[in-house]
């Protein structure tokens, strides 16, 4: 429309010059106009519409993991925003950095009773102080003129902390004009976030010291969280563990973060993992905590046997769940891809110096990583994933072979919460050149929908979604947003006909002779293929036919495979809330 100085246009800009690409949200009143200077600006930024604010915002969590880069979600005021809030939540658990542009109703009519006001004013909720909570931090825009100070504000907070940065924007104030000062050619330029300083060497020398010591006499394992991804750090990951001969236990939603078919991979940590991980650990010499903060699904289970032994972390500045008094933590707080090439380097180090001794033994000197799958290969084909028979029936372990044979190494795998979910992590090998992507921090079930749209866009590689029918019933319908994308995704729904996650601990801690949580039959195939005509929607009875919908090259639109299995069957994994 040409307005070229109003505000919602300066937050355009600002965004364009971080190098944003995507806007994900949904539009409605109280935030058109920012969808009208987006559609002013041009590519390469663009507005994305959800069926869900919830959905926009695991959107932004998907991009974000699979890429990297942080995205920016928007929405409108009253059920919108309240739409957002679990969104933002998963965001702020998983450190995710995202800015949310909220629209509010118009500052003037603040305390007027206007429709969906939470000012805060005449007795109305105060969404400031709800996002304030949800958000690392948050502003009420109450002066057009603020947004040159608050956005960058805003901006570093969400890089910074990270996680979802808040901006509630009164509709009047994004249609003010500002001054020329403010005005988009102008500039408001990238927003520079200084990097954390190293730690001192002398903390170095004797982390290197202490591990050196404890390999010449037993095991160090090295616990590996989803810190590493968010630092693009797995190199240094894989350097430490050359260094130290060390195990690799990965954290359910770091999966990813370490070659699945390397043999020091010990495979997944916590109540998704497997009896021997914990063994191995407890029997440790030492522990080093890689990006991993020991929250309760990635080894918090673990806390009490750290106290006796040495534990060097290295943690970006973000302090693991032990005791602040524990008396052989030693914290490497700077950039975790750095101070993981650093402490690898201080052990080569710290070898050489012990060579003439016994204390240089289980170490040796650094290597190249093991050799993952070679490009063209799948990741179940590196690791050894066997054909299930043809005409197996569909139980899901079954049905999870066959996924796990059929993906690219460059694959991005989005995962879902709930039994499917911890079948899925203990049982898939993560892509050898792509991600694994799993929820935790909140757990929201649906999360895979709008995560694998997200990862979908940022990277452009080929993107499966692993969700149950429990799921895709609360945010399954972003599927149409795929097919509006034309994004290839391909979503394989677990029917199980029930919330069987739920249903499973009803068997367990209960009587097991009512249920809440089972559901009459659905064809969820046949359903989405009547109702999306843009979608290749199949329903795989068996695993002949899971395998061949599996192997049909995407077409350039989204495909649906429904699959049944059992609602009795119980997860391979330990329950973590138990009953008394």
């Amino acid at each position: 429309m040409g307005h070229s100085s109003r505000t919602v246009d300066y937050i355009v800009a600002f965004l364009r010059n971080q190098g944003l690409h995507d806007v994900f949200g949904v539009d409605g009143a109280n935030i058109e106009d920012l969808y009208d200077a987006v559609q002013s600006a041009g590519a390469p930024l663009r507005a994305l519409v959800a069926k869900h604010e919830f959905s926009a915002a695991t959107m932004a969590d998907g991009y974000h993991r699979a890429s990297g880069r942080p995205a920016a979600v928007a929405a409108t005021s009253g059920a919108g925003a309240m739409n957002l809030v679990p969104g933002l939540a998963e965001l702020r658990a998983s450190r995710v950095p995202a800015l949310a542009l909220i629209g509010q109703p118009p500052a003037a009519l603040d305390g007027t009773g206007s429709f969906q006001e939470t000012s805060g004013a005449a007795g109305t909720m105060d969404a400031e102080r709800l996002f304030a909570e949800v958000g690392v931090f948050c502003a009420r825009v109450r002066e057009p003129g603020e947004i040159v100070t608050l956005l960058p504000r805003a901006w570093t907070a969400a890089l910074t902390a990270p996680g979802p940065a808040v901006l509630l924007l009164p509709k009047d104030v994004q249609q003010a004009v500002l001054g020329a000062g403010a005005a988009p050619g102008g500039g408001p330029g990238p927003v520079e976030v200084p990097a954390r300083p190293l730690s001192p060497e002398r903390t170095r020398r004797e982390a290197a010291r202490v591990l050196a010591g404890a390999a010449a006499g037993g095991e160090v394992v090295v616990l590996a969280g989803p810190g590493v991804i968010r630092a693009d750090a797995r190199d240094g990951l894989a350097s430490l563990a050359t260094a130290l001969d060390a195990p690799v236990a990965v954290a359910p939603d770091a999966k990813d973060v370490f070659d699945n078919g390397d043999p020091r991979c010990l495979g997944v940590l916590g109540p998704s993992g497997v009896p021997e991980t914990d063994r191995r650990i407890e029997a440790a010499a030492a522990v080093v905590l890689a990006g991993n903060q020991l929250p309760q699904l990635a080894g918090g289970a673990l806390r009490a046997r750290l106290a006796d032994v040495p534990v060097v972390s290295v943690d970006g500045g973000t302090a693991p769940l032990l005791p602040v008094d524990h008396p052989r933590l030693i914290r490497l707080t700077g950039p975790i891809g750095a101070e993981l090439d650093a402490l690898a380097g201080a052990l080569r180090a710290a070898v050489g110096a012990t060579a003439a001794g016994a204390g240089a033994a289980g170490l040796a000197p650094a290597a190249a990583p093991a050799a993952s799958a070679a490009a063209g290969t799948t990741a179940a084909a590196a690791t050894g994933v066997p054909a299930p028979p043809g005409g197996a029936p569909l139980d899901l372990p079954t049905a999870l072979a066959v996924l796990a044979r059929r993906l690219p190494d460059n694959a991005q795998l989005v995962v879902d919460a709930g039994n499917t979910g911890a079948t899925t992590v203990h049982q898939v090998p993560a892509p050898a050149k792509g991600r694994f992507i799993t929820a935790l921090g909140m757990g929201g079930m649906g999360h895979s929908f709008g995560a694998g749209i997200g990862a979908a866009l940022a990277t452009g590689a080929p993107t499966y979604v692993v969700a149950g029918d429990g799921a895709f019933y609360m945010h399954g319908m972003e599927i149409h947003t795929a097919a509006e994308l034309g994004l290839p995704v391909t979503f394989l729904i677990v029917n199980n006909n029930a919330h069987a996650m739920c249903h499973t601990r009803e068997q367990v801690f209960f009587s097991g002779d009512y249920t809440y949580n089972l559901f009459r039959p659905a064809r969820i195939g046949a359903g989405v293929a009547a109702l999306f005509p843009g979608v290749r929607a199949l329903h795989a009875a068996d695993a002949a036919a899971l395998d061949r919908a599996l192997a049909e090259p995407p077409d350039g639109r989204p495909v649906l495979i429904s699959i049944d299995t059992d609602p009795h069957q119980v997860p391979p994994f330990r329950p973590f809330h138990t009953h008394s």
